[in-house]
Order: structure tokens, then sequence, then C-alpha cells
């Protein structure tokens, strides 16, 4: 029978103690409209300046920045490397940290401070000037992605996460795109400054702005929003209840141990680390690759617009078929097969002679090489029931994406230009490790739902007792 039930309007949401929570439709349909038009527009503009800050250096690369910092060597590819160190090491923390305070808090604040370092880099004379900004920047922009996805994971179900995750995480191709125009138009002007100095102005004030418009506008909950009315308060505690355990915003010492000691949870550290270095490299190197298309190196960053504006497409349409037919491992591997084929055909053919190939090549690069990096975490916080342990997973698990841009670095190897050839193939071998080990992992959960489906167990282990429980795929 019923244990609580709440009427308003018309509306109600029942808890039976013998069967599922009944959410009435049209109530939930207003609640998840909402979210999305105070959510979603306010993470896709961070995510926006998240990814133009963090790979404005390759497009600098294409300008003086070199030159003008007396760079030498493999001093390039040390900045990235040492940008992924504390880019890869401080996500657990600041993801913790945004369990303790709420997201709404993280998020604008690391987004202030690194605006601020963007711009700081425009005044850096020398390798070590720049490298400090760097690292200072790998520190904060950490807490981006495994914070936002915690956050959303706080309003949305685990069906309904992957597309909206989606949704902010398309701004990363859109960056790409902006960041090329941005790049090619500044590195015209002839003016006081260089060109990627005002590239570094530019894109860092604009992500202070909208940081500092973020504390105003994201909610801490849908329960303390003026937003929401009592009615959707009251739905969205029902539907949040049926994935999570807990939703109150203390650290439980004990869930984060369950976490650390489950295998699974390095499983999904050890997949982000495979499909990282392709993410990685896309990101980093993408405008270098296709430089030699170019008679002017500044239009090279013109060639990056197309590939990002396709892979941002097929983003959205893959998510979108993840949600609706609730797969996370087969469209993660199908589209990311594709990337790889791409990865093995730019290292062995012979594109020196044929770089229109070569151009091509790169679209399917980005078709699927970045659709890992959405599914995977969504399906990780899907199967984590406990919001410490969920917030701990996110966070190792973008460690591992984070720390796969220190292998990236170092396989693109100044003396490997104009082919990068052993770098490619470190890529596609990464890519299919992870597709190897992603089926690997989703044939355990479905023996896993199996054996529950059967009765030979009552519940997962560290989850709900609740019958109808099962475990993504």
């Amino acid at each position: 029978m019923s244990d609580t039930e709440k009427h308003a309007s018309g509306s109600t949401v029942t808890m039976d103690s013998d069967g599922p929570i009944a959410i009435d439709p049209t109530t939930e349909r207003s609640l998840v409209r909402k979210q999305d038009l105070i959510l979603m527009p306010g993470l896709a503009l961070a995510y926006l300046t998240h990814t133009l800050d963090r790979a404005n250096l390759g497009n600098a690369k294409t300008d003086t920045l070199e030159k003008d910092l007396h760079l030498v060597g493999n001093q390039f590819s040390l900045l990235l490397i040492l940008f992924y160190v504390p880019y890869g090491l401080m996500n657990v923390p600041f993801t913790l940290l945004s369990k303790r305070f709420n997201p709404a808090v993280v998020i604008p604040s690391v987004m202030s401070i690194w605006g601020i370092m963007a711009m700081a880099s425009a005044g850096t004379k020398n390798f070590g000037g720049i490298l400090a900004c760097r690292i200072l920047m790998g520190c904060v922009e950490s807490a981006f992605l495994p914070c936002a996805i915690f956050y959303c994971s706080l309003f949305y179900t685990r069906r309904e996460l992957s597309f909206r995750v989606s949704i902010f995480g398309m701004m990363g191709f859109i960056a790409g795109a902006i960041s090329g125009l941005i790049a090619f138009s500044v590195f015209q002007w002839h003016r006081a400054l260089n060109g990627w100095q005002y590239l570094f102005i530019i894109e860092g004030a604009l992500t202070v702005g909208i940081g500092l418009l973020l504390f105003l506008i994201l909610p801490h909950s849908v329960q303390k929003s003026r937003w929401f009315s009592e009615e959707e308060k009251c739905v969205s505690i029902a539907r949040l209840a049926q994935d999570s355990q807990d939703e109150d915003k203390n650290f439980h010492r004990e869930d984060a141990k369950v976490q650390l000691r489950d295998k699974i949870t390095w499983v999904y550290f050890l997949m982000a680390l495979f499909y990282g270095v392709g993410v990685a490299s896309s990101s980093n190197f993408l405008p270098t690759m296709v430089k030699r298309l170019a008679k002017v190196p500044s239009k090279s960053n013109l060639y990056t617009v197309g590939p990002n504006l396709v892979a941002a497409a097929v983003q959205l349409s893959t998510t979108f078929l993840s949600d609706h037919f609730q797969q996370r491992a087969t469209i993660a591997c199908g589209t990311l097969f594709v990337s790889f084929l791409a990865w093995i055909l730019l290292a062995t053919l012979d594109l020196v002679h044929n770089v229109k190939v070569g151009y091509f090549l790169t679209y399917l690069i980005t078709f699927g090489t970045f659709t890992p990096g959405i599914l995977v975490p969504v399906w990780l916080s899907s199967n984590t029931t406990t919001t410490t342990g969920r917030a701990l997973r996110l966070g190792i698990s973008f460690m591992g994406q984070n720390l796969a841009g220190i292998i990236s670095s170092v396989a693109f190897r100044a003396q490997d230009a104009p082919t990068y050839k052993p770098a490619l193939v470190t890529v596609a071998s990464c890519q299919a490790a992870f597709i190897v080990v992603c089926l690997s992992l989703r044939e355990y959960y479905r023996r896993e739902n199996k054996k529950l489906e059967s009765g030979e167990v009552v519940h997962f282990s560290g989850g709900k007792e609740r019958p109808e429980y099962r475990y993504a795929l």
C-alpha cells in the first residue's frame, strides 16, 4: 500500500512499499523542461569556455608562440604534459569538494580562476612563465567535467542523463570551430600584441564573464530554487529516489571505501585512460595535423571547423539513441570503431602527397573519438547509487581520461612531424583496447542482470534492495 502520497493541483506522487513509484507525467514533463532551460544553457557556455581555454595552445602554436617564447625542442610537448599532470590528479578532490559545497558553487569558482590564468598567459615572456600558467589552469580546469556530470545526476534520472550531458558536451566541438575562427581572425591583426596573445586575452575574458554570471544562474537543487513549484519539487525527490540511496551533501566515508575496493571502479578508470588518449590527441594536435593542408599556416585553424561541427552532430545523434535504447557500451564502441579505422589509415597511408584524403580522415577521427567521453561517465553514474560513490568514481574516471593526455603529449614528438606515425598507432591501439574492455564490462553487467532476473541474487552489492533495479548496459 501507499507509504507517502502527495496531492497538489491534480498531480500525484505515490511511493509504494511493494511497487515502483508512481509519478504524474504532466508534472514530470514540466519539471524536466524547466531543468533543461535553466541548467543546459549555463553548462553549455561553461564547457564552451573550458574547451576554448584548454585547447587554445594548439591554435597558438600555428602562430608565433614558439618563436616569441623561445621554445626549443620538445618544450611545446612538455607544456602539454605538465598541464595534464594536475589536470588528472585534481579530479577527485574537486569532485568530492562539489559533493560537500555543491557544484553550483564550485563550477563558477574554478571557471573564474582558469579564465584569469588564460589571460595571464598572454603576458608571459618565456617557457617558465607560460608553464606556470598552464599548470595552474590544469589544476582548476580538472574540476569542470566530473563536477558537471555529477551536478546533472542530481537533477536527471539515469535514463535522461546521456543526452543532457551531450548537449553541453557538444559545445566542445563548437568551441573547436569557434576557436579556429577566432584564431584565424586575430592572427591577421598587426597591432601592439601578437595574435596568440589576443587569442588568450579574448578567450580568458569570456570565461571570467560567464563564470561570474553562473554564480547567479545555477540552482543548488530543485528544492532550493524559486523556479520550481511545490509539486515539481515533490516529483523531483521521487524521481531521484529511484536512482540514488542518498541525496544529502555529506561525505560518507564508508561509501567511498566501497568504491575504492570495487574492481569495477578501476575498470572505468582503465577505459577512460584508453579513450582519453584519442580525445587529447584530437583536441591538441588536430590543428597541427591539418597544418600541411594550408599554404598559409594560420588557415590550418579554419580546416578544423568542419570536423568539429560534424562531430557535434554525430555526438548529439548517438547520445539521443543511447538514451532511447538505453545502451551505453555498444553505441560507444560502435562510434569509436569508425575513428579507430581512421587513426589506422592516417598512420599507414601516404598522406604527405594525398593531403585531401588525410583531411577526410580527420572527419572520421572526430566522428567517434569523443563519444565514449560522454557515454562512459553517464554509464558509470547510472550504475552507482550513492552520491558519494558517484562523485568519487567520476573523479577517478576523469583522472584516467586526463592522465591519458600525458601519453598523447609524449607520443606526438616533434621529430615525427609531419606524419606523427608512432603517435597515430598509439592512439589506435588504445582505442582497440577500450573496445575490448568496454564490451567485456557490458557482458559482466548482462550476466549480473540475468542473476537478478532469475532470483539467484536479491540485489547487487552496495545497491538498493529494489527488485526492479538493474544495471545499465
